[in-house]
């Protein structure tokens, strides 16, 4: 990466045994190497977010540049842009951005609600044992009352919808090698970041054999210096 005059430092979300266990973390680390900046590593614990600058922050990443505080990926990505103009952009253009919002809002209606129930109670076995509390209480409170252990046993309904929401996924790495065209974009690392989430703490295979997915996620891990496995994984491509 290339060197630069100002300090750059990334909060991210750390479990046990080192896993990281923020897509959205993913996302500004990324968009951080796409640049060519060179940060520090600050892994944080779900319970020592709230330390961080003035306490006002409730989720990672946080970026610090110089002592100022950025939240929330989106913002991060925009300011890197903006502060960073000499390094090639993440948003070349303005569709470019929008055109990642979309795949973030069809992900996460689609996608990531329908695998939830599988990984939830991944997410607490992987969490640091000191945040497991506090990982099933938000949790179980986000799955309206329903028990880790309850949601889990649904996971296999849910990984169904899953498979079948990713048809958009499918049909567009057949006809091209990235949602971006011949090279990769930040949608596809919108996409990618919320399996290197399930890859830090879902021990089983999320697609079967030959799915076109695997060389697309593959080839995300990879970028960068295999910057998408700098932090512990299970295999979940089924290849």
């Amino acid at each position: 990466m290339a060197s630069v005059s100002t300090k750059l430092a990334l909060y991210d979300l750390e479990g046990r045994d080192g896993r990281r266990l923020s897509p959205f973390c993913w996302r500004t680390k990324y968009a951080l190497a796409h640049k060519g900046l060179e940060w520090e590593d600050r892994p944080v614990g779900f319970g020592e977010i709230q330390s961080i600058g003035d306490g006002s922050h409730r989720t990672v990443p946080v970026l610090d540049h110089d002592g100022k505080l950025i939240g929330d990926s989106w913002k991060i990505a925009v300011y890197l842009d903006q502060t960073f103009q000499d390094a090639p952009p993440i948003f070349p253009s303005l569709d470019a951005l929008h055109y990642a919002q979309f795949v973030e809002r069809w992900l996460f209606t689609q996608v990531f609600t329908a695998m939830f129930p599988a990984l939830v109670r991944q997410i607490h076995e992987h969490a640091k044992p000191e945040d497991q509390d506090y990982v099933r209480r938000s949790r179980e409170l986000q799955l309206g009352g329903m028990s880790l252990e309850d949601a889990e046993k649904r996971g296999a309904e849910g990984l169904g919808a899953m498979a079948v929401a990713l048809a958009p996924l499918r049909a567009k790495l057949a006809d091209m090698p990235y949602l971006n065209g011949n090279e990769p974009g930040y949608a596809d690392i919108v996409a990618a970041s919320t399996f290197m989430w399930a890859r830090a703490v879902y021990p089983k295979k999320l697609f079967p054999p030959n799915d076109t997915v695997i060389p697309w996620f593959k080839s995300i891990l990879e970028m960068h210096g295999a910057l998408g496995r700098s932090a512990p994984g299970y295999d979940i491509t089924g290849a």
